[in-house]
């Protein structure tokens, strides 16, 4: 939009809102101006908006004016859908200018003809649309994201083993698996290397997304990669000239935190095809978010719990039973952790990677909370939760079955032995074995308990209904069996006779003769 034809709309709207009231022309004329200097969310503009009409109507009925309170109230939403378009229009408009600004130009280059430039449509980002400069930067002036959730542990472990924060260089090696960290074994945990071997080849095909002063937000994987292969003695000339420069979105200076996030959770939350963040991460995530709601809130109602979740799942662009799921997996993980460090001794960071190796069992052992259940058997018997953490630890449980079946072991004494043994062999494939006997004797013994519990229950009722008077069956009589139910017993009878004729009568003759 030309920059007459925009202060025209803008004009246009102030001389409406000045017509029915100068008060609430005043107030979103400073709110658009302000906001380009002092930028703030889209909600809070929104509410800001709303809370000026209203202010404006409140003022014109204490003056009498009944016409002009009215039109605002009918009109709140029009006037402050045209104002939002106002703000959004301007922002655009300022945004237009940064391609040439001293901030862009001292990190972003031309490359090959190509010049700094907008990226017009702006991409949308969680349902955001975000304004960027697209050009090209030299690798090395690119910050890995050391705050980067997906890094976290590992960044506090290796300060507390190094006495310093990692450089570059150190958080490369943590990404390829050679930081020599406990826990961690020296697998390429990230596949940066392979990631590399393809940048060497073809160059980084999506840009990463940088902060206006250089840090990243998407795409830490990709400028490691890169840096690997820049500083590596296998790649040639070329292949380290692919890696050397790269193109990039920048956000502008006028990027709100709010839009940051939104780039954060488009590129790590939403289904794309590439490495996403471990569970862990994003369940850590997600929880810390709703501890901090809870914080504020107080003791919220269960109303007010639900729209509290409901916030959540629009702000990490997930459904509320993902966000109750995550929030389940990370109370129990605080427990196995907590566990893991006070009764074994093992190291904060050591235990967080265990932690997030074994965070989907988590899932499975908060399933089931009433009666009989898995997560209802955990809580029954804190030395047998112990004793499960145990093996999860170490990594005993060979898949989610085995977590499944925990139920049928709780209270069998014969079984839990068999999982204790296990505790204490160190072969982990002869304590999966161990695990496994013990599970078959808890469902094997459950399926006994099944068939006893059936025999006692017909054997109650065959001499209830021996004993029940004949006038119970007249249907219609006060305190007599119902229509409904007389016909359920009637088809309950036919069921029997098929299998008393099935699995009695043909192989059991005696106990036929004796039953009639």
């Amino acid at each position: 939009m030309k920059t007459e034809d925009l202060n025209h709309k803008y004009e246009t709207l102030i001389n409406i809102m000045s017509f029915v009231s100068k008060d609430c022309a005043d107030d979103i004329k400073r709110i658009c101006q302000d906001g380009l200097e002092n930028p703030m969310s889209t909600e809070d503009a929104r509410v800001l908006f709303n809370h000026c009409i209203e202010q404006a109507s409140r003022s014109a009925r204490s003056r009498g004016d009944a016409p002009t309170s009215d039109y605002l109230e009918a009109q709140k939403e029009r006037i402050v859908t045209q104002a939002m378009n106002a703000r959004e229009e301007y922002a655009s408009k300022a945004s237009a200018k940064l391609a040439t600004s001293p901030i862009e130009a001292n990190l972003l280059e031309g490359y090959e003809g190509i010049e700094p430039h907008e990226v017009r449509p702006a991409p949308v980002f969680h349902s955001r649309r975000i304004h960027v400069i697209e050009g090209f930067v030299d690798v090395s002036k690119i910050r890995l994201w050391e705050r980067n959730q997906r890094l976290e542990i590992h960044v506090e472990q290796f300060k507390k083993t190094h006495g310093r924060n990692p450089d570059s260089n150190d958080l490369v090696k943590i990404m390829c698996g050679k930081a020599n960290l406990a826990g961690l074994d020296a697998s390429d945990q990230f596949k940066i290397v392979d990631l590399a071997r393809s940048i060497a080849a073809g160059g980084v095909r999506n840009p990463p997304i940088i902060a206006a002063d250089g840090t990243l937000l998407d795409g830490n994987r990709r400028v490691a990669a890169c840096l690997l292969v820049r500083n590596g003695d296998e790649y040639t000339t070329e292949e380290k000239a692919r890696a050397s420069k790269i193109r990039v979105w920048q956000l502008t200076p006028h990027a709100t935190p709010e839009e940051k996030h939104a780039v954060v959770v488009s590129l790590n939350f939403e289904p794309d095809n590439k490495v996403e963040w471990p569970e862990y991460v994003k369940g850590r995530k997600v929880y810390e978010e709703w501890r901090s709601k809870l914080e504020v809130e107080g003791r919220p109602s269960d109303s007010r719990i639900k729209i509290l979740k409901q916030e959540l799942a629009r702000h990490f662009a997930l459904t509320v039973q993902r966000v109750n799921r995550y929030i389940q997996m990370v109370e129990l993980s605080d427990e196995f952790e907590e566990h893991a460090r006070n009764r074994r001794n093992k190291d904060k960071h050591e235990v967080q990677h265990r932690a997030n190796d074994s965070f989907q069992y988590f899932d499975e052992l908060g399933k089931g909370r009433n009666s009989g259940g898995v997560n209802w058997a955990l809580n029954q018997d804190e030395d047998f939760k112990h004793l499960v953490f145990d093996l999860l630890y170490d990594r005993k449980f060979c898949n989610w079955d085995a977590i499944r079946g925990l139920k049928f072991v709780y209270n069998n004494e014969e079984a839990i032995e068999h999982l204790q043994k296990a505790r204490h062999i160190d072969d982990k494939h002869e304590a999966q074995e161990k695990v496994n006997d013990g599970l078959a004797i808890g469902r094997d013994a459950r399926v006994q308990g099944r068939v006893l519990a059936g025999n006692t229950r017909i054997e109650t009722f065959v001499k209830w209904l021996r004993e029940v008077p004949v006038e119970f069956f007249s249907v219609g009589d006060p305190g007599a069996i119902t229509a409904a139910n007389l016909r359920n017993l009637y088809k309950a009878f036919k069921l029997v006779e098929g299998y008393f004729h099935k699995g009695i009568s043909e192989n059991r003759t005696e106990d036929s003769e004796q039953i009639s």
